[in-house]
């Protein structure tokens, strides 16, 4: 038994009446079924049990939107028992411009059939109307009507239409990196250091609303290290066309561990949820996810190692991209931190340059605190590349780490 609810007020999401910060991922279960490798793995239990239990504590998750699609009874059975919190999503997806003719009673009667299914989970958290759509019916006819069905009154998310609920959440998508596929786009890294983390318009808008950021990136790579559809040109201009698959492997995860860190520092969400945990990967995919094996469940490394990292709850976050620094070069940095927990939090925050100079300092956090020390320090006094690495550590935990390859000047 639980309750789970979002507060417009201070755009945050409440489980059991404590302050909650959703920290995970998304599955599009019905986009797996088309790959090649799917088999009968969605039904074989020690198989999902790995999925979303192992792998989410492993990651530091305790949340999935299930995208566009329905999951199997067993997995929410799993999903119960592991505590995460599910955003369960319908599978209409039609964006801004087109609504199919639906008629509003047939919605309402599939609508309270996928209810039924899932009202007695306690994972089920967030009942999502639609991705990325934009409907008048769904808000003013079809939510009305079917969410009193639920005797929880949990929250719903209206895809990128404005709330139905005074209380009910908004999902934003910023995906940044998408501006690359455009010739006369731009993103880089380094406009995140005058950036605030705030909800882009690729959401629910105009809204005061919670939201939860259940998608950004747009940096995916099938499982072989070849660009999809949407980052081909992408990667092109981030690495140029003659990049190897470890190249492009170990900038996606080092740039999105970077966003993830970013997203969550600013505290503008109630939720940062990654896209995605599992998909399909074969030649001609939009998408994909992040397994070297999906039969066995072996994460690619590179994302292992630096999205983990950007998701513990005790975050880290270097307000620093630029590639390049001087010799001796000082200059003050701005370490963000946000602590998750429920509980006050003491250590030491360390700056360093690996193999350099080097600052610490004790620090305190209060419970779902956050706090930006202002750290100078100098650069390395030789020249070649280098790690701006800042860890903190309290007794008794595995540190965390937020790191920034940089290359030092003459």
């Amino acid at each position: 038994m639980r309750e789970f609810r979002f507060d417009t007020a201070t755009k945050r999401a409440y489980l059991n009446g404590k302050l909650y910060f959703l920290r995970g991922s998304n599955i599009t279960l019905h986009r797996f079924f088309e790959d090649p490798l799917c088999k009968r793995h969605p039904w074989e239990e020690a198989w999902v049990r790995k999925l979303l239990v192992d792998g989410p504590k492993q990651m530091h998750w305790n949340a999935f939107r299930f995208c566009i699609g329905p999951a199997p009874e067993m997995w929410f059975d799993i999903a119960d028992e592991a505590g995460l919190l599910i955003q369960n999503e319908f599978f209409i997806w039609n964006g801004r411009e087109y609504f199919p003719p639906y008629r509003s009673e047939e919605l309402i009667t599939q609508y309270k059939e996928w209810m039924r299914d899932h009202w007695n989970h306690p994972s089920q958290a967030i009942w999502d109307a639609s991705n990325e759509t934009d409907s008048a019916m769904l808000r003013e006819q079809v939510i009305p009507e079917v969410r009193k069905l639920d005797l929880s009154n949990r929250p719903w998310d209206n895809g990128y239409a404005v709330p139905m609920g005074f209380d009910d959440a908004v999902e934003d998508h910023p995906y940044l990196f998408s501006a690359l596929m455009r010739p006369e786009g731009n993103f880089s890294m380094t406009q995140l250091e005058k950036m605030t983390g705030a909800k882009t318009t690729n959401a629910g808008h105009p809204s005061a609303h919670a939201v939860i950021a259940n998608e950004y990136g747009w940096l995916w790579m099938n499982r072989d290290g070849t660009p999809t559809l949407l980052t081909e040109k992408v990667y092109e201009r981030l690495l140029g066309k003659d990049a190897t698959p470890q190249q492009r492997f170990e900038l996606y995860a080092y740039y999105l561990g970077g966003l993830t860190e970013f997203w969550r520092a600013h505290r503008n969400f109630a939720g940062v949820l990654h896209f995605t945990w599992l998909t399909c990967s074969y030649p001609g995919v939009k998408t994909s996810d992040h397994w070297r094996d999906v039969e066995k469940l072996e994460l690619e490394p590179n994302f292992a190692d630096w999205v983990k990292e950007s998701f513990r709850p005790l975050g880290v976050y270097i307000n620093f991209w630029q590639p390049t620094l001087k010799v001796g070069e000082t200059r003050n940095y701005a370490v963000m931190m946000v602590n998750d927990e429920g509980a006050d939090l003491r250590g030491h925050l360390k700056l360093e340059f690996v193999d350099g100079p080097s600052k610490e300092i004790a620090f305190e956090l209060p419970a779902h605190g956050a706090y930006t020390w202002q750290l100078p320090l100098p650069s390395p006094a030789a020249a070649g590349h280098t790690m701006l690495r800042a860890t903190a550590r309290v007794e008794g935990r595995t540190a965390t780490i937020s790191r920034r390859k940089v290359q030092v000047l003459p």
